[in-house]
């Protein structure tokens, strides 16, 4: 610019827009004197007319870092020679203040505009040509300010909803973990222990009765009480539906931690009233520390989260090794589980069912085994619960009914006397919508008739089978095909569905069987099942049974027939070969 460019353009007439409605000057505390400007103009004489002007309502900044830091102003004003001065740092201030708002303002002559400024384009918000009238130049100014200002207030908004739980208003997982990660830094240099306690608060029944109002209320009085009894002494936080998390201060006592427990647990002293309802509390705690049960933040909240799972009551649960090792256990076994049936590591073993009537093998029932890569067989009391809860059961139960016709079909070409097969099922299999059809194709596929196949379930799958289901079990009975119910005894034992129900076998549970000899209670009851057996025409098998005693005892019963180690363990199928041949 030329001289004369930079100082006579501006000239200031009148007052400022404020003085002129009000006829007072602006109030410095006002929000426009929270506002910080930067003059990025190189003239001395400009920068000087600028300020006086801007003063009594704005602060006036210095660009004393060479990277203008974003959060250090919130406008600036530069000129042609400030802009080549300045142009890179003030695009990195507005990138790195992305998306919120930072203005910058051109001034500039008339015979400046006419060169191309599309290089600027991304960086300049607004210009002002000279000479400026000043009341447009102020509105624009505060125009632009209070965009910047909306701007700011709108990211507070949003991160406030981002860190902080809706219904209420408490810190939510995402604040929580960043406060645990700096305590945990704290902690890790005082060289002190970091507490961190979750609280389970069951809310799915609440849900189910009163609906998510209903929901919203009680975890909305959840919250109150826990601030109510916690005070300022743990930061509190949601971490979902039904947890809250407590970070205990780096060094607290476990002392401390125990007392802040049971106040907890005076939750459950006063129900909650919601639409005329009373709900009552039931909070469980677990705990875990720093450094104790893990060495960073995001472990030490997972070894509180676990030790939940161990269900003792409303009393705190502090975490062991133990229970990681079993989590770890039950991810690798279900990622084992997944190659398993790829690899054929699967093996159908068998144990004999024998006649009391003949003494003669009758039948066997069908048991999967594991033979992990190393030769050691996996205990099916490992892996078949794991199976179970992640749905791999059901392709696992399609194998050994399939490999079990196979089997059978074998041993008829080669005139082994058995007369059935029994496979155990659960209420995944029974739910697959080709389950009748996948199992009247397998006995086609082998030329079984129906009669040589026993479906085992246990008292609980009969009780939570739809009445789809239990329709699938009938047509599969009208078919010819046997229905066992497993443990018989331990569980339900509802007459009702001894009536109902398409069972045409009761197997004794070997708990029963194992005290017959001893207690009178345990052998009522089996002299009671064999009785409402006969009573309701049904075949009886005894599991478990391991001494002449109780074989004995069973057959004076009249109970039909025997399973258990007495007779052989179960064993894969070439023993069971043999194992026929010697019996008979």
């Amino acid at each position: 610019m030329k001289e004369q460019s930079k100082v006579t353009w501006i000239e200031w007439r009148g007052s400022h827009p404020s003085q002129m409605e009000s006829g007072k000057a602006p109030d410095k505390n006002d929000q426009y004197g929270k506002n910080r400007v930067m003059l990025l103009v190189n003239s001395s004489g400009n920068r000087a007319l600028l300020a006086n002007h801007l003063r009594p309502y704005c602060q006036l900044v210095e660009p004393n870092d060479p990277s203008l830091k974003p959060e250090s102003f919130d406008l600036a004003i530069v000129d042609m020679e400030g802009l080549r001065q300045w142009q890179k740092q003030l695009l990195d201030a507005k990138q790195r203040e992305e998306p919120v708002f930072l203005p910058v303002v051109l001034i500039l002559s008339r015979s400046e505009l006419k060169r191309r400024f599309k290089t600027f384009w991304d960086l300049i918000d607004e210009f002002i040509l000279s000479p400026i009238e000043r009341r447009e130049f102020t509105e624009r100014v505060s125009m632009l300010l209070r965009t910047r200002q909306l701007a700011l207030t709108q990211r507070s908004h949003l991160a406030y909803l981002v860190n902080h739980d809706r219904l209420t208003g408490l810190p939510n997982q995402t604040l929580f973990m960043e406060h645990l990660i700096d305590s945990v830094r704290d902690a890790s240099i005082l060289n002190k222990q970091v507490y961190v306690t979750v609280v389970h608060i069951p809310l799915a029944r609440t849900m189910r009765s009163l609906g998510h109002y209903g929901l919203e209320r009680v975890v909305a009085n959840c919250s109150t009480r826990l601030n109510a009894v916690l005070r300022d002494e743990v930061l509190l936080a949601r971490l979902t539906t039904e947890e809250w998390g407590l970070i205990h201060r780096p060094g607290e006592t476990l002392s401390r931690v125990l007392e802040i427990c049971r106040r907890i647990q005076l939750l459950a002293d006063e129900p909650i009233p919601v639409r005329g309802e009373h709900i009552r509390l039931a909070p469980r705690i677990g705990v875990g520390i720093y450094p104790d049960d893990s060495s960073d933040a995001n472990g030490t909240l997972e070894c509180a989260m676990a030790a939940l799972s161990e269900d003792k009551g409303p009393a705190p649960v502090f975490y062991s090794r133990r229970i990681q090792h079993e989590a770890l256990r039950f991810i690798r076994t279900e990622s084992k589980l997944y190659e398993a049936l790829e690899k054929e590591e699967f093996e159908l073993w068998f144990q004999p069912q024998v006649s009391f009537e003949t003494e003669k093998p009758v039948g066997v029932e069908a048991l999967v085994r594991w033979r992990l890569p190393n030769g050691e067989l996996a205990p099916p009391g490992e892996f078949l619960p794991v199976a179970a809860s992640t749905g791999q059961i059901l392709r696992i139960d399609r194998w050994v009914l399939e490999k079990a016709c196979a089997t059978m079909n074998a041993w008829r070409d080669d005139n082994i006397g058995l007369q059935r097969v029994s496979v155990n099922v659960t209420v995944e299999d029974i739910d697959a919508p080709d389950f009748v059809e996948f199992i009247k194709r397998a006995l086609d596929q082998y030329q079984l008739p129906p009669p040589s196949l026993e479906l085992e379930l246990t008292e609980t799958t009969f009780f939570k089978s739809s009445p789809a289901n239990l329709e699938k079990l009938n047509l599969l009975r009208s078919e010819g095909i046997s229905v066992a119910v497993d443990d018989f005894g331990k569980g339900y034992s509802s007459l009702n569905y001894l009536h109902k129900l398409p069972i045409t076998t009761l197997k004794i549970d070997k708990e029963f069987i194992e005290n017959a000899i001893n207690n009178p209670t345990s052998a009522a009851i089996v002299e009671t099942i064999v009785w409402l057996a006969k009573k309701f025409k049904l075949e009886t098998v005894a599991e478990g049974i391991e001494t002449k005693a109780q074989v004995e005892f069973l057959r004076s019963l009249g109970v039909t027939t025997a399973q258990g180690f007495f007779y052989s363990r179960p064993i894969p199928e070439e023993e069971l070969r043999e194992w026929i041949k010697n019996y008979c």
